[in-house]
């Protein structure tokens, strides 16, 4: 069965479940290893990222287009 296509972009990426994120994560070689700590830890860093991101977004700043050139063609 082929994946689906991902809507934004088209393109045939492979999904990763959150159970294989989470095993990769923590180094863990089996989905039964996974307790609810491996969640609730997962989850927790997952939401301080996505602050860090966010803030780090709203901190950016403007883009300043720059001057042409003068006597240079257009």
């Amino acid at each position: 069965m082929e994946p689906d296509p991902d809507p934004e972009t088209g393109s045939d990426r492979r999904r990763i479940s959150i159970v294989q994120l989470i095993c990769h994560a923590y180094g863990l070689s089996d989905v039964s290893e996974i307790t609810v700590e491996h969640i609730h830890r997962y989850v927790t860093e997952r939401r301080l990222a996505d602050a860090r991101t966010s803030q780090l977004q709203g901190r950016r700043r403007p883009r300043i287009p720059r001057q042409r050139a003068s006597g240079g063609t257009a």
